[in-house]
């Protein structure tokens, strides 16, 4: 009888780091590279790809942390990388977009590494259920790609992490119609994980020394949770944030799509510090949707339908006319053109809403609300 060879265990590396001070952080991040099979860089193009949901100030806590994102490229470059690069394209800036706001382009300058511009050469792909899209060349183009996430709950997804970051290599506006043709959040799943599947990343690591919590990825509640973490497997990390967040993991889209995909794929070992005793009992997670069994087995025969039905059974976003500043940013991105500016408000076709809440995302006043978190 042959061999069964026996599947190797993902290592998750977490550490405490309890604030954004650089020696602090540089420390940690070598002790998560030296338990987390770090890739051989020696020689090596790198791309770093931070999570810049937008080019808010770093106090906001919305994108991966500067520090972080420089202690991962002076790491690289101490490891032997020949050249790095580092860039992300936000839902709404367009060509040319830097990462100044955030601080992270200030990074990139300060440490050598080259920012690349993700609209540069583009190239169209085909990625789930046939969707196309560009995707920026760098993520192709790299010998290694390193996903620098950030520790968010999300409205849609429920958590968001390494996985999820690599969306953002679908640059700028390209980014919102993906969602006309995936709606419901296990569809989507399985559109993210096609798009991380076109290069995986050899090795990722998650900004989690301020996370978020509540109705995140934009507009949730800032929390002190002192903890970074990293894994050449951007599923395991992904499945030790949602553990370390409360949720179990078999609610989550991303990791039980993948799961579907190849059993085991979100497994992982645990060296330093396991997801369990680091878990956050009180964390405000976002209410999780489960979808009924008679909808789970004909998802796969009636996508279109289902996905619709499922999205009206999904509370509609509201818009809080006192916060709005009537910026447009949420009509401007809004895949499915159900909203519009009135004279002093924004108005909702709910009928068109496919609640995607990329409105939610991208609006930098707090203007708008889904629902109470858990």
């Amino acid at each position: 009888m042959p061999h069964k060879e026996k599947r190797v265990m993902n290592k998750v590396a977490i550490t405490k780091c309890g604030k954004y001070e650089y020696e602090l952080i540089k420390k940690a991040v070598g002790l998560l590279a030296d338990n987390s099979d770090f890739p051989d860089v020696k020689g090596k193009t790198v791309l770093v790809k931070p999570n810049i949901l937008s080019d808010s100030k770093m106090e906001k806590n919305i994108t991966t942390n500067p520090l972080v994102v420089k202690a991962v490229i002076e790491l690289l470059k101490e490891k032997g990388a020949e050249r790095v690069w580092c860039g992300d394209s936000p839902g709404l800036p367009g060509p040319k977009f830097k990462g100044e706001g955030c601080g992270i382009w200030s990074v990139v300058q300060e440490t050598g590494a080259e920012w690349v511009d993700f609209f540069d050469g583009a190239k169209e792909t085909v990625f789930w259920n046939g969707v196309k899209a560009p995707q920026c060349r760098f993520v192709s183009e790299a010998d290694i790609v390193v996903s620098v996430s950030k520790m968010k709950t999300h409205q849609l997804m429920y958590a968001t992490g390494a996985v999820k970051n690599m969306f953002g290599t679908i640059p700028g506006l390209n980014k919102s119609p993906m969602h006309l043709y995936a709606r419901s959040p296990e569809n989507f799943a399985k559109l993210i994980l096609s798009i991380y599947g076109t290069h995986k990343p050899e090795w990722s690591v998650m900004d989690g020394i301020i996370s978020m919590e509540g109705a995140g990825p934009a507009n949730g509640t800032l929390r002190q949770t002192g903890l970074l973490l990293a894994s050449s497997s951007a599923l395991a990390l992904d499945r030790a944030e949602a553990v370390i967040m409360g949720y179990d993991p078999k609610d989550i889209p991303i990791l039980s799509e993948a799961e579907k995909e190849e059993k085991g794929s979100t497994d992982a070992s645990y060296p330093l510090l396991s997801a369990e005793e680091v878990a956050i009992p009180d964390f405000r997670r976002v209410e999780v949707k489960k979808r009924g069994i008679v909808n789970s087995l004909l998802l796969p025969f009636l996508t279109r339908f289902f996905d619709k039905k499922m999205a009206e059974r999904r509370k509609a976003p509201e818009f809080i006319k006192e916060k709005c500043r009537k910026c447009r940013k949420c009509v401007d991105i809004c895949p499915a053109k159900a909203l519009r500016l009135d004279t002093d408000h924004i108005a909702i076709d709910t009928s068109k809403c496919i609640r995607c809440y990329c409105c939610h995302e991208m609006c930098p006043f707090d203007a708008i609300e889904i629902e109470k978190p858990n």
